[in-house]
């Protein structure tokens, strides 16, 4: 079928911030911001060179900024290069991309149905030896057709990067991946306050996802020590924590809202009615229609494939979100400058990402978040791009002595796995500093009254804080 022209305009998603009038950038432009950096590694704290481009040295691991490294002429040079990328690429969306998101969909639509058939039909070979290969054939299959939902078609569309085409499906407003967190949820954790203040200590909340400690901004408290037991928790059931991400964001980002209960009941209503529907689907109807079909034995290894695939799905995803962002370079940033320019944003994005190397297929599995680099600058750019125009902003962050991290997934990955292992432990003064707070805790501790909208009654009591809030808001 021949596509039409993109009737809508492609328009950037980065946030809209208010320019620099000429006499702010002229005085700007003579002052070098000097940041600060943290060495984790070292426990101590020194400060940047006077020149504008002074970065964390790149032996310094988990470097931390408190300020912007380059002068607002040097960022806004370098935004007015990016920007000329992005324009670029954006007038050249048509037909081609149009074409490539339909395959993507249809493999994922071809490719689930083959994996639930081949499932089903295990409980009909009455060769074990059969049955084996089926199944890890099926489960293989549906763990394919799942990441790809996830990752190069619902991550992707619902940042909006095909909404051009019109398509009445294939956009940001209308379409739902094949997980258990709502999109309208995600999109305001992820797509607003992720994208908008990235890498910022108490503004991107996933920076840790509440739950696991990976600078020293987040001060050190002795859950801390079981890090890695909390990361392989949240990685097995990744698609859970992205789930009540937006829930325990909301409730404090409205907590002074006259509208808050509200609010809250709209999504925690919505995100157990979709948690109803994924799991009434994988775990409930299919396995019951295997079992009328074709047998007790089809149910099992139905629901037992679907299990499974989406663990796998969780796991994958976890791996490249966190490799994307917490490798030992990614660069953690103290605070956001109330006067931050788009270039500014462009340099916190580059400074706060890495990517991951690999081949087409390897980029298409991680929706292209392999370029972990390139969508956060561009977001709304169609992912597909990201590997054509990574030299070029390579290039671009070398001319402004940026670093442009990027490595092997098995180097990214262990870099992750050491820094949530580093974090996990205090340094001297982290112990004295979580001492003096316990002492001051245990003063006011009659003050310290819990929320009653947390009801810890019955069952209830043994669910995590946020589900138990959740819960009540949904009533």
């Amino acid at each position: 079928m021949r596509l039409l022209p993109p009737i809508t305009p492609a328009q950037s998603a980065v946030p809209t911030l208010t320019p620099l009038s000429d006499t702010q950038r002229a005085a700007q432009g003579q002052l070098a911001l000097a940041p600060e950096m943290s060495d984790a590694h070292n426990d101590d704290k020194t400060t940047g060179s006077d020149n504008p481009t002074s970065l964390p040295s790149q032996s310094a691991r988990y470097p931390t900024l408190s300020s912007a490294p380059l002068t607002k002429t040097q960022s806004e040079a370098l935004g007015a290069e990016l920007d000329t990328i992005y324009k670029n690429v954006m007038d050249s969306l048509g037909s081609d991309d149009a074409r490539y998101i339909q395959r993507i969909y249809a493999t994922v639509a071809y490719s689930e149905v083959a994996a639930r058939g081949l499932l089903a039909a295990v409980g009909r070979m009455s060769s074990r030896r059969s049955q084996v290969a089926t199944w890890l054939l099926g489960t293989s299959l549906l763990s394919f057709s799942k990441i790809l939902n996830n990752m190069e078609l619902g991550h992707n569309v619902m940042h909006g990067q095909y909404d051009w085409m019109q398509h009445p499906h294939l956009n940001s407003q209308k379409f739902d991946w094949d997980i258990v967190c709502p999109a309208p949820l995600w999109q305001h954790s992820h797509n607003y306050l992720h994208h908008t203040f990235t890498n910022i200590v108490g503004r991107d909340h996933d920076v840790g996802y509440h739950l696991i400690r990976v600078t020293d901004e987040q001060p050190w408290v002795p859950e801390d020590r079981y890090n890695l037991l909390s990361t392989a928790g949240l990685a097995l059931g990744f698609e859970w924590a992205v789930a009540f991400h937006d829930i325990q964001i909301s409730a404090d980002e409205y907590a002074d809202s006259p509208e808050l209960h509200q609010i809250m009941q709209q999504k925690s209503r919505a995100l157990f009615a979709k948690i109803g529907r994924q799991m009434g689907k994988d775990y409930v109807v299919l396995p019951t229609i295997a079992a009328i079909t074709l047998g007790r034995r089809s149910a099992v290894s139905t629901l037992s494939g679907n299990v499974t695939a989406n663990v796998v799905r969780n796991l994958w995803t976890w791996a490249v979100i966190f490799c994307g962002h917490f490798t030992e370079q990614a660069h953690i940033y103290t605070r956001l400058d109330s006067d931050e320019s788009k270039g500014d944003w462009y340099v916190r994005q580059i400074l706060g990402s890495s990517n991951i190397k690999g081949g087409k297929w390897f980029h298409i599995l991680t929706g292209n978040l392999s370029h972990q680099i390139e969508h956060h600058i561009f977001p709304d750019m169609p992912a597909r791009h990201y590997a054509r125009i990574a030299p070029q902003v390579q290039a671009v962050c070398q001319k402004y002595n940026l670093a442009y991290n990027t490595g092997r997934f098995s180097t990214q990955l262990r870099q992750v796995l050491g820094r949530i292992h580093h974090f996990s432990k205090p340094s001297e003064q982290e112990w004295q500093a979580y001492q003096q707070s316990v002492s001051r805790t245990d003063n006011a501790a009659t003050n310290d009254a819990k929320p009653e909208i947390e009801d810890e009654s019955g069952l209830s009591r043994f669910l995590p804080p946020v589900v138990r809030k959740a819960i009540s808001y949904a009533r």
